[in-house]
């Protein structure tokens, strides 16, 4: 009961906190169990939100027995699905046994029931697959071979892509795999249990790491980052394909990524030249506070942007100042909250969702009542009042991203007027850059011919 209610207020929850939620291969998902879903874990508590979301069967997780604690907490965890598991690293000291949690495992698996595990063990906000455990595999070949291998278990690989994990109405892109079926691996587990253990592991980590951008290291990361800004849109502008936007886009950063591991390992040196020449660019952007995305526009389309964008933050200040009244205190509470409790980045969202959940409708609430009390409006004009609160409230944040931008442009703008050789010297290098990553995307594809998401038309 507790876990079918939480689950429905947080699908709401998720409904708010992501501005888009997209999933890949959703008739991937089977509709009943026994299945293990297995994913990576980028973003702590809110990494099982929004894979619960996605079954339609009640989710069991495994879980770290650091999180269990006293009877009350113990008894509240397993109404909500979790199951405890012993880890080396939370107690060094002492001999490590999950016994209790394999078989715990074994018969919710018997059951036909559903459990989640990140075989990563604990979760970091990188763009990468860390080296995952073997206890999934362990649990998966060990119940199918107690059941004669006629479980029909199966294993479903989902990678979790987060836009920005820790920021609010930012984007998320859930890529579901196909199922690997335990059954397959019986034979092997019979002649050899350990070196089946591990290819299954091998098999798990492979597939997660087909569904997620991969980047190897912190340093690659933050180049293909910054050739995501720079450069991303122009490939996706010109690259054929029938794909859907988030899948094209989602295919365009890993081809972006093997591009940058691939030079990095034929032509280290160039890659470092390319890396220094993108610092200094963007170090000079962030001085005089401009995004790339604005120097990238044509003179006439700034002016155009910055008058429309003038003329819309006048016309709309009256509902922006509105919005701002009534939800800047929930809205701000969240953020503040978990800034309090924890320095952890991948903490902040699921933190700031389950304190929105809370804080938007008791503030709400207390609004209307206080409108009601104080004006003793008609019911028509209250109902009218309670759909105004959310609707300012996006309208407000659709506000200050166009003030944003406006600002940006206008500042571009006064930059030209009064330094313009600094404007052309910074669009003077963008340019050298986006050559440079022009030639090396068709060396790139000459070199791997089997590359289609760099391509042009």
């Amino acid at each position: 009961m507790l876990y079918t209610l939480l689950k429905l207020i947080y699908k709401a929850g998720l409904w708010v906190f992501f501005k888009k939620f997209e999933v890949r291969n959703r008739h991937l998902i089977p509709g009943k169990g026994p299945l293990l879903v297995v994913s990576n874990h980028p973003n702590t508590f809110m990494d099982p939100i929004v894979t619960a979301s996605l079954l339609k069967q009640p989710v069991y997780f495994i879980a770290k027995s650091t999180v269990f604690g006293g009877k009350l907490q113990n008894w509240i965890l397993r109404q909500m699905h979790l199951i405890p598991i012993n880890r080396r690293e939370d107690n060094p000291d002492t001999a490590v046994s999950n016994d209790e949690a394999f078989a715990a495992s074994f018969q919710a698996l018997q059951q036909g029931k559903t459990i989640l595990i990140f075989p990563e063990g604990n979760s970091f906000n990188q763009r990468r697959l860390r080296k995952i455990k073997t206890g999934t595999a362990r649990i998966a070949l060990g119940v199918e071979a107690e059941n004669q291998n006629m479980l029909g278990l199966k294993i479903l690989p989902v990678g979790l892509n987060y836009s920005a994990p820790s920021r609010f109405r930012s984007e998320v892109f859930v890529n579901i795999g196909e199922p690997i079926t335990v059954a397959d691996y019986a034979h092997l587990f019979d002649e050899d249990s350990q070196d089946t253990v591990l290819a299954l592991t091998d098999e798990i980590r492979n597939r997660m790491e087909n569904l997620i951008i991969h980047t190897p290291t912190d340093e690659e990361d933050e180049l293909a980052r910054q050739v995501e800004v720079l450069y991303k849109g122009r490939i996706a502008a010109v690259a054929p394909t029938s794909e859907p936007p988030h899948e094209h886009d989602f295919n365009l950063t890993r081809a972006i990524v093997k591009s940058i591991t691939h030079f990095s390992q034929t032509s280290p040196a160039r890659v470092a030249a390319l890396k220094q020449h993108i610092n200094d660019y963007m170090l000079q952007l962030k001085r005089l506070r401009l995004q790339d995305a604005i120097l990238g526009k044509g003179h006439q389309a700034i002016i155009r942007q910055s008058i429309t964008g003038l003329i819309l933050m006048i016309l709309g200040l009256p509902v922006y100042l509105y919005g701002l009244l009534h939800n800047y205190i929930p809205y701000i509470i969240p953020s503040k909250v978990a800034r309090a409790v924890t320095k952890e980045e991948e903490w902040y969202a699921p933190i700031m969702l389950t304190v929105g959940i809370f804080s938007f409708p008791v503030l709400y609430a207390l609004e209307v009542w206080l409108v009601a009390k104080w004006l003793e409006p008609s019911t028509p004009l209250v109902l009218l009042y309670i759909l105004s609160l959310p609707l300012s409230g996006f309208f407000t944040l659709g506000y200050w991203n166009v003030a944003t931008h406006t600002r940006e442009h206008w500042l571009l703008l006064r930059l030209f007027f009064k330094r313009q050789q600094v404007v052309e010297d910074l669009r003077a290098q963008r340019e050298a850059i986006v050559a440079e990553l022009e030639q090396a995307r068709k060396e790139y594809l000459q070199e791997t011919p089997d590359t289609g998401n760099l391509r042009s038309a």
